[in-house]
Formats: structure tokens, C-alpha cells, sequence
């Protein structure tokens, strides 16, 4: 009995041991959602939004452990104290202690950007901020608005600050605050380029926007996008109305009125029939630099090397350093019709590399050398083996004819990838089907004699045949076009569909560039208008199409960006409200007003 008695009592010892040592040793558990959910403020000493300030610090309470990540680049005080403040985190609290003495009777927003994170998943805590009066009462207007490309007028989603300034600076010129001084009070737009301004003094401001590319709230970096308005501003009283799900999502709107600088107003019939809701649309852009230079120098195919430059130039001199055309290798040099890109041509036997000194009057804008031959090629032939002159490759060529048909506008056009040399155009004969053959009028487009056309009449539904032997044309490398055969069929009027656009409120004596584009905004049809009136788009092909206008401010003929220093915003960019569905034998007639 005691043997057993004995043995019972070490397998209970055993038991119990083993039991305490797994329940010492937990196991992390496993799976379950990632934490996507950023710290929150539960309590704040004293308490946001408060009167009458005048604590030593400030005490922010989170419910979860936090990290001030990058606090010198993210902490923005608004006004802008000298020195910044110091800061602890304790536990789930983050302490801030000002270092200057704060003005009487003032407003102050401490904005942390997206500095707070909790310290396992680092979800930030974003656009957070701390606001409190040193007197009675707590600034309360603000200013709204939406951030939009320039050019496309697409909302800018990435983090752009909307930042605004007060003339309170004695040394440093007012227009020139953005690149010296942060600003007085910033917001970020949100993922709809939305932003809003608030606890603002009633005051006049610059507004200024910025897509900071070193986070200093500086224009400071020459590939820092920004945008202004060309006036000073001034905030408007902050009313707040709820506005129910199916109208829009809780949106909080500001009440204004509408003055110059207003792009657009929002009624809320259900809410408020008489109240006006006003944005200020700021136009984002890259700033002009009107420094010229050479952008790039390559060789695109066989004999071709373009030059593209910054902007379009005049005076241009392109010299060799380390070879001088001639006879064995002559140039034709080809500047586009936007003076930006300047295409040398080449004959054969030119040599491996060329040296080039770029000039514009008398400014040496660069030296570049451009590489011909990336590899050598050279054939070893076998003892006894006769030479047998190696045959050149097609000429290659091109025309305007799409799905075997032409429109019935336009003439039948070829295109040659270099300058002809040599061409016989008696050769060439045009034969319409089941009717007769000629020899059609060939009339070149360019002094390059790279492009030409067919001067015919071409009868609408009828089919064609162009048809020339080979060797008929010689480009200046040598190489000759293959016999080649091309059919078409001449479009029918009711293939086609028409737009018909009244444009109305344009600005008198301003030029604009109205675009028709497909639905990735390539451009098939450019036009300049004036004035009101009744435009016409017809010889559509079926299809989807946009429009697009461009107040052409300096009639050059393109879109030009803005100038800050200079105070000139962005020329104005217009689309119409929705795309096109241009159908074959269908007109289309729209209103737009501007």
C-alpha cells in the first residue's frame, strides 16, 4: 500500500508540474484582422477647442500606445511660433510644452499632419489638430476649396497643402513670403482634392498651394508644383448644416457670397433654398522656367537624330565638332512646326559618333555626342567566296487610310520614314475599279519631300487602287520601295455623325483653342474661336469624343502654365460636361456656356 500510495503521489507531482509549466509559457495567438485603425484622442488637458488658455502645456490622451514620427517636419503651428515646442510621449499620452510666450487674444492650431502613429502597425492618425484661444473667444471662419491639375482638371489625390499667408512680415516682400517664410495657416487636401481652412481671424490672405516635395512648407525645389490665385481673399462665417446620406454623404459646406474669385454654386433645395454654397478652385501647375535648354539628343532610327529642346527656339546653330558633312554624308536638317524639336536627317557613310556644340545666338546651351553605331556588324567571308553586294532593306512607308477606307475629305496621303532622294512619279497609276486608269496629280506636302499626296477627286463610295513597281522612290540611305498595290474605298456621308456646339460666355476679345479628342484625349481636330457662336464638328467617325477649350491668354496657339513671381496664373482649361456618342448619320447639337 505505501509502494503505491508512493507512486500515485510522484504522478500527481509530475502532472501538476507540467500543467504550471505550459500555463507559464503562453502562446501568441494567430491570425485575426490586421489593426488598419489609427490612434484616437479619448481625453485632452485642457481640452480642444478651449478658451481663455493659459496652461504651460498641453496633455493628449490616445487609447493605444503612439510614436510622433518625423515631429519637426509634420508639426505646424498656426501663427507660427519661433521656436518649436518640445514634446514627451508617456505611456499613451503625448505632452507638448510651448516654448515661447503665446499673444493675447489670438487662435492657435497646432496641425500633426500624419506624425501620430500607434507603434505596431503605424497607422497614422491623419490631419489631427489642436485648437485653442488665448482670450474669450475662438477665431471661426474658414475658407473651402477644391486643389485640380492645371491642365486636365482632374483633383489632385496626392497631399497637396493649402497653405495661407498674412502681410505681417517687414523684410520680406509679401509675393515673396512662399519661398522664405511657413505659412500662417495650413491645411492638406483630402483623396478628392477637397480642403478646408478653419478657425481663421477675419483678415486678408494669399492663398497659396503646394505639393512639397522635401515636407519644409517651402517653395523652395524646382519640381515643387504649386497654384495661387492672383487676388487676396478673405474667410467667410462657418456654417454647418447635416445634410442627410442621399443628398451628400454628410458633407459640411461653408456659406458665402459670390464675388469674382467664386468658380461655382451649389444649392441645397431640401436644406436651405436660400443659402449659397461657394468653393475656390486653386489650378495646380509647374511653374515656368524659362531657362532654355536641350531636353534630349538621340538617334531615334537609322539616319535620324532629333534634338528636342525646353522651349520653342529661334536663332538655333547646331555645329559638329569632329566631323564636316560633305559629299560622302550630307544632312537636312527639319524643325517642327513647334520650334521645340529640330530632326536631323542623315545620308549613308556617316560615321560612328557625332559631336555636336548647341547654340542659341550666341549661347553655347550644351555639347553632346550621339552614338550611330552601337555594334559593328562585318561578315567574314570564306576563302574563294565571291563578294555579293549585300541588298538593302524596303523603303518603308505609310498612309492615311485606316480599315481599307478614306475619309471622304481628304486625300490619299503616303508618308516615307526618311526624305526621298529619288522618285518616279510617272509610274504611279490609279486605277478605279471597273472603270479606268490614269496617271493621278502626286504633289509633295514638305521641302523635305518625305510626304505626298494624291490630287484627285475621289467619288464618294466608289473603289481605288493605287498601284506603283518597286524602285519607284529612293530615300537617302539608298533604300527603294518594294511593287506595292494599296485598295481603299471611299467613305459615304452617312458613315459619318456631326457636332454641333453653341459656345456662349466666352471673354470678349480673348482667343481660345477648342480640342476634339477621343476618349484618351488624343487630339483629332484643333480649331481657334473668338467668340459666341455655333461651332461645327462634322466627318465624325463613330466613336466616343470630349471637347476641350483653352483661353489662349497670349495667342501662341498652346497651353501655357503660370508664373508666381510674375503673378500669372495658369491660362484656363475647359471641358464639356460629359463625353460624345457620335454614331454613323446622327447629329448631335449641345449648349455650352462658360
Amino acid at each position: 500500500m505505501k509502494t503505491k500510495s508512493f507512486l500515485l503521489y510522484l504522478f500527481i507531482c509530475v502532472a501538476t508540474v507540467f500543467i504550471v509549466t505550459n500555463c507559464a509559457n503562453p502562446v501568441s495567438p494567430t491570425g485575426g484582422p490586421k489593426d488598419v485603425t489609427p490612434p484616437q484622442v479619448i481625453e485632452s488637458e485642457p481640452s480642444n477647442y478651449s478658451i481663455n488658455f493659459e496652461s504651460e502645456k498641453i496633455k493628449l490622451v490616445f487609447d493605444e500606445f503612439i510614436e510622433f514620427d518625423e515631429a519637426n517636419k509634420q508639426l505646424l503651428v498656426s501663427p507660427p511660433l519661433d521656436n518649436k515646442p518640445n514634446f514627451k510621449i508617456r505611456g499613451k499620452s503625448l505632452i507638448i510644452e510651448p516654448q515661447d510666450e503665446l499673444r493675447q487674444n489670438t487662435t492657435y492650431t497646432l496641425f500633426f499632419g500624419d506624425a501620430i502613429k500607434d507603434i505596431t502597425e503605424k497607422n497614422p492618425l491623419l490631419d489631427f489638430q489642436y485648437v485653442f484661444a488665448t482670450g474669450a473667444t475662438l477665431d471661426s471662419l474658414t475658407i473651402n476649396g477644391k486643389v485640380l491639375n492645371a491642365f486636365t482638371l482632374q483633383p489632385e489625390v496626392e497631399e497637396v497643402f493649402v497653405m495661407l499667408y498674412l502681410d505681417i512680415n517687414d523684410t520680406i516682400p509679401f509675393d515673396s513670403i512662399p519661398y522664405f517664410s511657413r505659412p500662417y495657416y495650413i491645411a492638406k487636401t483630402d483623396e478628392d482634392g477637397n480642403f478646408q481652412l478653419k478657425n481663421l481671424k477675419n483678415d486678408n490672405y494669399k492663398i497659396f498651394a503646394l505639393k512639397d516635395a522635401n515636407s519644409n512648407y517651402l517653395y523652395d525645389l524646382p519640381n515643387e508644383e504649386i497654384a495661387f490665385l492672383d487676388s487676396l481673399l478673405m474667410p467667410e462665417f462657418f456654417k454647418t448644416f447635416v445634410i442627410p446620406d442621399s443628398l451628400l454623404n454628410d458633407t459640411i459646406m461653408s456659406v458665402a457670397e459670390k464675388d469674382s474669385l467664386i468658380k461655382e454654386e451649389i444649392k441645397i433645395d431640401s436644406i436651405a433654398k436660400s443659402e449659397k454654397y461657394t468653393f475656390y478652385d486653386l489650378y495646380l501647375f509647374d511653374e515656368i522656367d524659362s531657362t532654355q535648354h536641350l531636353i534630349a539628343a538621340e538617334l531615334v532610327k537609322e539616319g535620324q537624330i532629333i534634338f528636342v529642346f525646353k522651349f520653342p527656339t529661334d536663332d538655333l546653330k547646331i555645329e559638329t565638332l569632329n566631323y564636316t558633312f560633305g559629299k560622302d554624308c550630307q544632312k537636312i536638317e527639319d524643325l517642327n512646326p513647334g520650334r521645340d524639336t529640330m530632326i536631323y536627317w542623315l545620308s549613308k557613310n556617316y560615321p560612328d559618333t557625332l559631336l555636336f556644340k548647341i547654340s542659341q545666338d550666341t549661347l553655347v546651351l550644351d555639347t553632346t555626342e550621339v552614338v550611330l553605331f552601337t555594334e559593328k556588324k562585318q561578315k567574314k567571308k570564306k576563302k574563294n567566296e565571291e563578294d555579293i553586294p549585300e541588298k538593302l532593306p524596303s523603303l518603308k512607308f505609310k498612309t492615311n487610310i485606316q480599315s481599307n477606307k478614306l475619309n471622304l475629305t481628304k486625300n490619299l496621303k503616303l508618308e516615307f520614314a526618311r526624305p526621298l532622294d529619288k522618285y518616279n512619279l510617272d509610274k504611279l497609276l490609279l486605277i478605279i475599279k471597273e472603270k479606268d486608269t490614269i496617271i493621278p496629280k502626286v504633289e509633295f506636302i514638305d521641302l523635305l519631300k518625305r510626304k505626298l499626296f494624291i490630287d484627285e477627286k475621289f467619288e464618294e463610295g466608289e473603289n481605288y487602287e493605287l498601284f506603283f513597281p518597286d524602285s519607284v522612290f529612293t530615300d537617302i540611305l539608298g533604300y527603294c520601295n518594294d511593287t506595292a498595290s494599296i485598295h481603299f474605298k471611299i467613305k459615304e456621308l452617312q458613315d459619318y455623325g456631326t457636332l454641333q456646339i453653341n459656345l456662349t460666355n466666352t471673354e470678349s476679345g480673348s482667343n481660345y483653342i477648342l480640342q476634339l479628342m477621343d476618349d484618351r484625349e488624343n487630339i483629332l481636330k484643333k480649331l481657334t474661336v473668338s467668340e459666341d457662336g455655333i461651332i461645327m464638328l462634322d466627318y465624325l467617325n463613330p466613336g466616343a469624343y470630349k471637347l476641350k477649350l483653352i483661353r489662349d491668354a497670349n495667342n501662341n496657339g498652346r497651353w501655357d502654365t503660370g508664373d508666381y513671381i510674375k503673378n500669372i496664373p495658369p491660362e484656363r482649361v475647359y471641358y464639356f460636361g460629359k463625353n460624345f456618342d457620335v454614331r454613323a448619320n446622327w447629329d448631335i447639337k449641345e449648349d455650352w456656356e462658360l
